[in-house]
């Protein structure tokens, strides 16, 4: 993953944030709580790993690496935040929490379990904030994703897919109950992810990337899902 594509995966999230709070990071008015949504997606990570080792499971380790990337979402918003609230400017930050991605991916850290983000959250920690998204909380997670990825290239294209899902998704009425979260009886999350696989080149080699990413799941869903 190239330091641009970092920035812009930054950019899309403040974007994305910002439907919600237009005054976000600098003058947020929507009271955020990234860690505990962190904390919950985690949860929920865990639960794809079929952790209960007293009853027969079967992990699913595909959503569980997507619970990563939505973890990936709230990481960035919670490190922009964190920067703003310390004097940045929405563009210092944004270059800044890019860094810490490009730079997780490098360090190539050793994380066995997923229980390493919640330590990694206290080490980045503060007096006034003791949970918080930093560079040791980064190192751990890109560990994670570059591991269930393969490679950080990948673990760029998935985010762009799962930011242009939850667009969709708030497109057509996720919030409202009339969103159709199946898709011809798979998961949404599966679709995306093979619809990125058959459409890797012209997402990455577009002047948008997620303009053309968010296209291409809305024909799909307005054409063959919502009918």
């Amino acid at each position: 993953m190239t330091p641009e594509q970092a920035q812009q995966l930054v950019r899309m999230q403040i974007a994305f944030n910002q439907v919600i709070d237009p005054d976000y990071p600098e003058n947020p008015q929507v009271q955020r709580d990234d860690v505990k949504a962190i904390l919950v997606e985690l949860g929920e990570y865990f639960e794809h790993t079929a952790y209960k080792w007293w009853k027969k499971q079967t992990p699913d380790w595909s959503q569980a690496n997507m619970e990563l990337i939505d973890i990936l979402h709230f990481a960035i918003s919670d490190a922009v935040e964190n920067a703003c609230d310390a004097g940045d400017s929405t563009e210092h930050a944004s270059r800044y929490v890019a860094s810490l991605i490009v730079d997780g991916a490098k360090a190539k850290k050793v994380v066995t379990d997923g229980k390493e983000l919640i330590s990694a959250l206290a080490v980045d920690g503060s007096g006034g904030k003791p949970l918080q998204c930093g560079r040791e909380f980064f190192n751990s997670l890109m560990a994670l994703l570059v591991n269930a990825y393969g490679d950080a290239n990948t673990v760029y294209l998935t985010y762009i897919g799962k930011n242009a899902l939850n667009n969709l998704r708030q497109q057509r009425g996720y919030k409202q109950g009339t969103y159709i979260k199946i898709w011809n009886g798979e998961e949404d999350n599966e679709v995306m992810m093979r619809l990125l696989e058959q459409h890797e080149h012209d997402i990455t080699s577009a002047d948008e990337p997620l303009t053309h990413a968010q296209l291409l799941l809305i024909s799909h869903y307005d054409q063959r899902v919502a009918l």
